[in-house]
């Protein structure tokens, strides 16, 4: 194993474990550190398969909290918009739309923040799955940072935190599949990568154990919180980053 190949291991680990503890935040740690490591082109690539299977580990281990009926409408969305975001936007420009959704990301974090001084709050429908599954698909199809909407909408419902987390895993292995799938037929995957992610995984497998533990003793109220609190910080990143 290489000094790259280890430094990407841990970085796995790290964000492997913020995921299984939370829901989310894999490939947001992963996309700050891995191009520094390794050039972005590849670093996207790692990414989108380390994901894949992090997700389903995630997922075994909250798999007593899945609902088809919750994940379903996010699922489509997703699986709908990273084609069109993949193929018809990754042409535009991508800083000044990463800024725009930083922006949503910090005014829907503080409102979700003033809201628990107010008696009554408002909560996005349910229906509205779809939509932002949708957003999401486009924005992780063109630019690769389509799971803050998600976030957003799962944590934004009534929902126990080992059922939010299992259905975001649910979205994010419907998601990868499909991007996966589109990365192959481009021809994005090199034996060396696939080496990379495969020196990565046993230690993923302890990362989820050790972030279901965390999940299972902190506080809903608290996850709640400290999820929001991170959407904030994701927001305040994409807008001020170069």
């Amino acid at each position: 194993m290489d000094v790259s190949t280890l430094l990407v291991a841990a970085v796995i680990f790290a964000a492997t474990y913020l995921q299984s503890a939370t829901g989310f935040g894999l490939a947001l740690v992963c996309m700050a550190v891995i191009p520094l490591v390794i050039p972005v082109e590849d670093a996207i690539a790692c990414v989108a398969i380390a994901s894949f299977f992090v997700n389903f580990f995630i997922f075994f281990a909250n798999r007593a909290g899945f609902s088809f009926r919750k994940a379903l409408p996010l699922s489509i969305g997703i699986i709908l918009g990273i084609p069109i975001g993949y193929y018809a936007l990754r042409g535009l420009d991508g800083k000044m739309i990463i800024r725009l959704l930083g922006i949503a990301l910090m005014a829907i974090s503080a409102w979700d923040f003033i809201q628990g001084r107010f008696a009554s709050k408002f909560v996005i429908p349910e229906k509205a799955g779809g939509v932002f599954g949708l957003i999401g698909g486009v924005l992780a199809g063109a630019f690769n940072v389509g799971g803050p909407p998600i976030v957003v909408y799962t944590y934004s419902r009534p929902w126990a935190k080992v059922e939010a987390v299992a259905i975001l895993q649910t979205v994010f292995i419907a998601g990868g599949t499909t991007r996966n799938l589109l990365m192959v037929h481009e021809g994005e995957y090199t034996r060396e990568l696939l080496t990379m992610v495969g020196w990565s995984l046993p230690g993923c497998l302890v990362a989820v154990w050790l972030g279901k533990l965390t999940l299972d003793r902190v506080p809903q109220v608290l996850l709640r919180k400290i999820v929001f609190a991170l959407i904030f910080f994701i927001g305040l990143r994409y807008v001020i980053s170069p």
